[in-house]
Parts: structure tokens; sequence; C-alpha cells
């Protein structure tokens, strides 16, 4: 009798052969078993030094991974130290985790952001849920979040700043990579990530995991899949925060937006007045220097470009201005952008909310049953006025004011 052994890696086994073949999975070490390995195995096994920034980075690793991103890092180091050997370690491991369809950020970088207060209050208390005195007050760990919203307007770009607030690594999931791995493999990922907690999870577009259904009903794929990752939501214990977006939370099955999967489901739309001219003024600042230590436009020229791009999105806001910025530089003028040179980029630009409107609106009247918004109600002066069959709801209630008071 013979038996065969396959590994998983790089190998394609056909989808009716899957359930035939039994799984057998290596565990990965805990953070203990790491530093007693690295006490005895590494080239500093003096207790004096301090090993745990080589252990954070070969956490999520096994331990011939370990043994092998070792020997390695010790070749390109010209002199031995622990941080060069950590560093190097490290990109082991993120090139480790490319090789398995996982993208690996130890400290993403993140522009500054405008908007979304709410979530970034969200995340903030989240944050406080994680310290060691939550824990002592038996707070439960923080899940996660859902960011439904249209295209473009700054779910992925949250996800580093909800990465970048807990202070967390960031590690990316390929949803491509889960559908055509199944459930055996988002099993062997998730395993790799519990390791290198604490992290943030990111889900980019977690919908697509569960759009493609067979015609007599749920594809059996989907069905594992979507198995595998809510009993992994359910009984989950380690420091992983989840972040997953997508543009239509209808696809979800209902299982996985239930109350206890997530902490909570954010709508993140279009930016409002206000946030609008955050995004304007954090991209301006890019070129015209003029706009990181004053407002350079006037009260009356806000409202008008801020009235020219409702429904914008934040990445048609920033091209908006980088088109402007390019076209002085191609003309050789000075980088003085002002509200000639915005509504002139404005005018070129078609907007994904006028080229697809019935499904930007369809993604927003789905969504705003089951989320929050990520954004609280914009009450600048630049917000644009209430209006009823009478006229201003501002000016209305102003008047019932007065009257109350004389």
């Amino acid at each position: 009798m013979t038996a065969s052994l396959l590994s998983p890696h790089n190998v394609e086994i056909p989808s009716t052969l899957t359930t035939l073949i039994p799984t057998l999975f290596n565990p990965l070490p805990s953070t203990k078993d790491i530093s007693d390995f690295l006490q005895t195995n590494s080239p500093f096994s003096s207790p004096k030094i301090d090993i745990s920034s080589l252990v954070n980075a070969a956490s999520g690793l096994t331990i011939e991974e370990i043994r092998l991103g070792l020997a390695i890092a010790v070749r390109q180091i010209k002199i031995l130290n622990i941080n060069d050997l950590s560093k190097q370690l490290l990109t082991y491991k993120i090139n480790r985790f490319r090789e398995l369809n996982l993208n690996f950020a130890s400290k993403p970088s993140v522009p500054d952001f405008g908007g979304l207060d709410l979530f970034k209050k969200f995340i903030e208390q989240a944050k406080v849920d994680f310290s060691t005195e939550a824990r002592k007050a038996n707070i439960p760990l923080p899940k996660g979040c859902l960011l439904v919203g249209p295209p473009g307007t700054g779910k992925t770009l949250a996800a580093n700043v909800c990465a970048s607030i807990l202070g967390f690594p960031l590690v990316s999931i390929d949803t491509a990579a889960v559908v055509s791995g199944g459930a055996t493999y988002l099993k062997r990922t998730l395993k790799r990530v519990e390791a290198s907690a604490p992290v943030v999870l990111y889900f980019d577009e977690l919908d697509k995991l569960f759009s493609n259904s067979s015609t007599g009903g749920e594809d059996a794929n989907s069905t594992q899949i979507l198995g595998t990752l809510l009993t992994w939501l359910q009984d989950k214990k380690t420091a992983v925060f989840v972040v997953a977006t997508l543009n239509r939370i209808d696809v979800l099955p209902p299982e996985l937006t239930r109350m206890g999967r997530f902490d909570e489901i954010f709508y993140v739309g279009f930016p409002q007045a206000y946030e609008r001219k955050e995004i304007l003024m954090m991209h301006l600042a890019r070129f015209d220097k003029r706009y990181k230590d004053s407002d350079v436009l006037l009260q009356k020229e806000w409202r008008i470009i801020l009235n020219n791009t409702v429904n914008c999105t934040g990445a048609e806001l920033a091209r908006m201005v980088e088109k402007a910025a390019r076209k002085l530089f191609h003309q050789g003028l000075q980088m003085n952008i002002g509200l000639n040179e915005l509504l002139e980029q404005r005018d070129s630009m078609v907007p994904l909310y006028v080229r697809d409107t019935d499904r930007i609106l369809a993604i927003a009247n789905r969504a705003k049953y089951f989320a929050q918004p990520a954004s609280s109600e914009d009450t600048s002066v630049f917000a644009p006025a209430i209006t009823s069959f009478w006229g201003d709801v501002r000016e209305l209630n102003n008047s019932k004011i007065n009257k109350i008071n004389k």
C-alpha cells in the first residue's frame, strides 16, 4: 500500500477531488514556541538580548520557514545585529505571504484622509477595546466592520486608516484567490493571519465571494467558503480586526450581516460639502504650497466649486486637482491652483454618478437600510439648504425662534 502527499502550494486540484482528499494542516507555532526556537537557533542566543522584534517578524511563519528565513537573513547582513536581522526576516515573511496571495504591510503608509469622522471615531473606540484594561474589564475583543458604498468613495483607504489608527499590521487577502482555492485555502490563510495577530485583515470586494451562484441554487464552493468564514468570525479569540469592503450588500448572505458577525456596518457614500473641501484642501496642498498655511479661496469661491462637485467621489476630486497641477506644469506656469483651474478640470470630467446613476442609487438605497453613515451630517456653512414646499427650513426655524423670543 502506498500513500501520496500533495503540497497545496502551486498545485491545482480538481474541485471533484477536493472533498475526497483529506487535508492535513501543519500547526503554526505560538509566540512562545517562536521565542523558544529563536533562543536556541538564532545567532543571538544570549538571554540578555531582547528578541521581541525578531519574534514579531517571525509570527505567522512555520518553524521551517523561520529557519530558512533566518539563514537567508544572516547571509545578507554584513554586520550582524538584531534590528537588521528582524528587518530581513520580515522581508522574507512579506515575500512568503505574497506567494500565498496575501499582502502584508507591517506599517501601512496612509496619506491624510478627509471625512468619515464617525468611522474614525469607531476605530478609536476599537483601539481602546484592544487595550489591556479592556481585557481586565472582560470587554470582548472587537470583531471588525463592513464598509459598503459606491466605487471610489474611499473604502480601501479607510481600511488602511483603520490599521494605522490601531497600530496593527495590515494583511490584505485576495478574494479571487479565495474563490479559486475554496474553503481549504481560506482555512489555511486564516490560521496564518491569526498567528500574525494583532493584525487588521482586509477583504476587498467581499461581495465577489458570493456573487457567482449556480442556476440550481447556491454554488457549492461559495457555500463552503461561507461556512468557514461564519465559523471563524463567530469563534475567533485572537486580536484580528476584520475590515471588508463591498459595493452591493444585498449580494451577501443574510447570515454574514446578522448581529454578532461584525461590530458595525458603515455606508461610505459621496463626500458631503465639508468633506469635499477637506479632500480638495489636502490634495491642493500637495502641489500648491499656499494651501498648507492658509485658505486661498474665498468662501464665495468655495461655494462655487463645492456646488459643482456634488456627488463626486474622493478619487475624482483628487484626479481633478492632479490634472490642474499637471496642466500648469506642462505650460511652465507657477503652481497656483485657483477656482478657474479647478472648474476647468471639473467641466472636462464625467463623474461615476452621472455615468451610472441607476446602479449608484440602487447601491445607496439598499445599503442605507442595513448600514449607519460613516460621516456626520453636514452642518458647515457650505451645507446645502434644507428646503420644503414652504422654502428654506433653516430660515423658517429661525423666524419661529425669533417670534418665540419676542
